[in-house]
Order: structure tokens, then sequence, then C-alpha cells
């Protein structure tokens, strides 16, 4: 007779005497009185004795709290009544304030106060996406071993028997899940691990013995360029841009030097590869895996994140505020008429699909970027991590990092770390994809080391199969619009990535800042 998650209820009616555990585990909550009334608060929980209903649901016993937050929980100091918490199987941060501390079992949802339910998110269905979070056992583990699943990485869809879980704006909100949970299901991030099965496109590569004198349309030459003057600076810029603009991605050839960069890679595979206090790594597509990197050198170099052509033309290319203040659907009606409309980048410089005044806009909700303020236009800095390609990793499925709002509101800057060459895992962009256009080939970007990818989030790309023998390192830092939905919260990366992300943050924007006034003042964007 266990309420637990993962084990039926075997009688209609339990028996006073059993006290058996509700599945909110792990606050090991008593249900007493023939197992619909809670019994006692457990530490940790805070919602007190008597509080609690349970309530059978889908031959399960289901809690149903209608307590809201209380000063009692351990290391969150919510205000009573501020929020109302969500169970997500297991351990959960305080979305609310991540660097409030851990509080086991709950995380904060902005549903605002009032009932609360406490459900199994995943009771008789199967789940097509998943990855890890706390110990299945009930045993809550240490913010080191969760792992979480969002919306950007399953692709806003994770299959739930029950409906998933969305967020203010109808985004679906990130779900966690035990590795053996997963295990026990059959269960590969993306349903089937990522990776792209389908027959192969026709190629382009930029560099290496199977170079295309085609694929120079996609390159700038940008090596000394950081030592020059500004106005060299500025003209690499514009013509990057501009390739930027008709592309959906541009290669800055050799921007920093191999003296430079080739270190990084070290770097990189001890941050990976070892235990990082407060950092979490995730999986991705076709077996790579992503972790947030510490604002710390060499990562908080000012040559590394802060040089001015990269800086310039972020300022100038993100120029998309749709998602700012609008819910998914009028996101996608923006889509709608921007694609009707010929599909042109100009078209979100028009004033009706600027910010969208109200409460989506003063706070995005969890999974969209709150990066900036209310008032403010254009580009900030989003977060920096690094991605391992392992050896054997297959080539990924296309996609895109964003759906919405369309092209212009994110872009990712790629600097790889390993020498890349045309089969150890570079990626390949389909060109044009960002307005929709379908080439039928895709430009495979294995530039020199010390070079420098800028690529739409919202360009068609993947990951190209791993035949090497070595790990592939690369570093990736975003730029983004406010309101953008990528399913990641603050704390996606671990209990201190968000810490970090806001230091980036912090450091880069206010360079930033100046040159997205800069380009509007010029009429850039």
């Amino acid at each position: 007779c266990f309420c637990s998650a993962g084990s039926p209820v075997s009688r209609p009616r339990m028996r006073e005497r059993a006290q058996p555990r509700c599945s909110m585990r792990p606050c090991a909550r008593q249900l007493m009185g023939s197992g619909r009334r809670c019994g006692e608060g457990a530490a940790g929980c805070g919602l007190g004795a008597g509080r609690g209903v349970a309530t059978r649901w889908k031959r399960r016993f289901t809690a149903v709290c209608a307590g809201v937050c209380s000063l009692a929980v351990p290391a969150c100091d919510l205000r009573p009544a501020r929020r109302a918490l969500s169970h997500l199987s297991g351990a959960a941060w305080c979305a609310a304030d991540p660097r409030r501390g851990w509080v086991p079992g709950y995380m904060c949802s902005p549903r605002g106060p009032g009932r609360v339910s406490f459900v199994d998110p995943f009771p008789l269905g199967s789940v097509r996406h998943a990855s890890s979070s706390s110990s299945s056992s009930g045993v809550s583990r240490r913010p080191e071993a969760v792992r979480q699943v969002s919306a950007r990485s399953s692709g806003g869809d994770v299959g739930l028997a029950i409906p998933q879980p969305v967020n203010a704006a109808g985004f679906p909100v990130t779900i966690q899940m035990s590795p053996e949970e997963a295990d026990a299901r059959g269960l590969k991030p993306f349903g089937d691990g990522g990776a792209d099965n389908s027959i192969a496109r026709p190629k382009l590569y930029t560099h290496g013995p199977c170079a295309s004198k085609a694929a120079s349309a996609y390159l700038v030459n940008a090596e000394g360029v950081l030592q020059s003057s500004p106005e060299r600076q500025h003209e690499v810029a514009m013509e990057a841009l501009a390739k930027l603009r008709a592309n959906g991605f541009v290669v800055l050839e050799r921007l920093h030097s191999a003296e430079e960069v080739l270190p990084l890679e070290r770097e990189a595979a001890w941050f990976l590869g070892s235990p990082q206090d407060g950092f979490i790594p995730q999986p991705l597509r076709a077996g790579r895996t992503e972790g947030h990197l510490p604002f710390a050198i060499p990562w908080a170099s000012n040559w590394l994140m802060k040089n001015n052509v990269v800086l310039e033309i972020a300022a100038s290319y993100l120029t998309n505020g749709l998602a700012a203040g609008r819910t998914q659907d009028e996101q996608q009606w923006g889509l709608v008429q921007w694609l009707t409309s010929g599909a042109e980048l100009d078209w979100f410089l028009r004033p009706e699909f600027g910010p969208q005044p109200g409460p989506l806009l003063d706070d995005p909700p969890p999974g969209c970027s709150d990066v900036g303020a209310a008032q403010d236009l254009g580009a900030f800095f989003g977060r920096a991590s690094i991605i391992k390609t392992p050896p054997g990793s297959e080539a990924q499925k296309h996609h895109r990092d964003i759906n919405f709002p369309g092209p212009m509101a994110q872009l990712t800057v790629q600097v790889p770390l390993t020498p890349l060459k045309a089969n150890n895992g570079p990626l390949g962009y389909v060109p044009g994809s960002h307005r929709m256009h379908t080439p039928g080939f895709e430009v495979v970007a294995n530039p020199p080391i010390g070079s420098v990818v800028l690529y739409d989030s919202f360009c068609e790309h993947r990951g190209i199969e791993h035949h090497g023998r070595e790990d592939r390192y690369a570093l990736y830092y975003e730029f983004e619009t406010r309101g953008v939905y990528s399913g990641y919260t603050a704390t996606h990366f671990g209990p201190q990535s968000g810490l970090h992300m806001e230091a980036f943050r912090m450091a880069v924007d206010t360079e930033l800042r100046k040159w997205v006034d800069a380009s509007a003042k010029s009429g850039q964007r």
C-alpha cells in the first residue's frame, strides 16, 4: 500500500494503520486516516500537518496540498503565500530566486499563490525525452547529481501521458527525471537521442582537403583585425553582418590567434572531465555534452568575450523584439505574418511588432530570457558554455536552437577549441534557412583554429559525425533579446550556473550596450 510515484496502490481504500508514504518524497510526509489526510510535515516540507488531502487518480493516489510556501522550508526565505510550489519528481531549485538555496522536492511556480498539486509527472504513459535528476529511491541527492530536461533540448514536447506544465507564456517548462527511471523506461534525450538517420544532404566544406570555392561566400578574413584600427574593425564587422543577414551564419577566419585559443582546449577538457561544485553538465543531441562556464580566467578574458568585432555584429543584428511580452500563440501569429509578407528581416523593425507592454514583458516566465529590463531594446549577453563531442558521435538531426520568435532574436558564437576537420564533429549550416529558404545542401564550417563562427539560432544546423579519436571541444556564447524562449532556466546547468551567468552578463553588457546605442543612432538596426 505504498503511495510512491512508482508503485500502484493495491487497494482502493488504504488501511489507516499502514500510514504509507506519499509521492512527495524525499520529504517523506505521512498519509493518515485511510491514507486521505496529511498527518505530519517532515523536515524540508514546511506545509504543516493536516494541510494536505490525498485523492485517487488513474489507479494512483496523488497528494493535493492546499498549503503555500512557508518560511519553515529550510534554505528558502520566500514569504508565505508569495508563490505556489509544484513538485517535480525529486529535488529542484527555487525558480523565484535561485540564490536562496536548495529546497528539497519543491520548485516555485509562476502560477501564483493558491492550491498546489503534487502529482507523479510520469504516471502511466511513456516519456519521449528525458534526462536525469535526483535519485528515484526517494533519497534527495546533492545538487550536483541533478539533471534536467528543458524544452530547448526536447523540442518543446516531452510526450507526457498528462498535460505538460507550461509557463505563463504558454511554453513547456523544465522537467526532471532520475537516471535510474530513464534507464528503466529505455528513454533517450530527444526520444531517439537526436541522431540523424536520414539521407545526408550534399555538403560544401569551408576548409581542408575537401574545401569548395563556393564556400568562400560564407567567409570573412578577420586575421589580425583585432589589432588593427577601429575603422578596419568596423569594415570587417559590416562585411560579416551582410553575410550573416544573407545566409544565417558567417565564419570569421582567424579572428583570434592560434596561440591564444589552443590552451583553452585543455582547460575545457579539465572542466567537463572533473566534478565542479555547483555545475552540472547536461546531455545534448547525439551524444554531445554541454556545461556552463564559470566566470573566471581564461573564459572571462576580454579578448575572448568582449572583442569589438563580435559585439558590433551582435548589436547591429539582433533587432527582433517580437518575443518580449508575448505568449507563444502571439509569437506564432507574428511569424505567420512575417512569412506571408515575404520573410524579410527588416519586418521585425516595425513598431507594432516590438515589445508588448504587460506582465510577460515586466517579468519573463521561467524558460524565457530575462535579459535587460522591460524598457530595453536590442542585444544582451545570454550565457557561455562548453560542448564536448566524443569520438564516435553520430550526426545530429537538423534543428533550430529556437523556434520563436524567428530570426534576429538570438545569435550564437562558436569558438572551436579543437582544430576542426571535415569529420571530427564540426557544424553544418543550411544557408538562408533563417529566412525559410531550403537550398538542398549544407555548408560544413571547419575553419582553422582561432576562427569564430556566428550563426542565427533560428538557422537550421546540425553537428556532423565524429570519426576521429579525440574529444572535440568548442566554446559557445550567446546574445539575445528579451523574452526569447529557450527552455533553459538560470540553474539548468547547476545551482551555481545562474550566478556565473549573471556575472558574464554584467561584464559583457557594459560594452555591448554601447554598441547597441551606437548602432541605433547610426541606423544600422
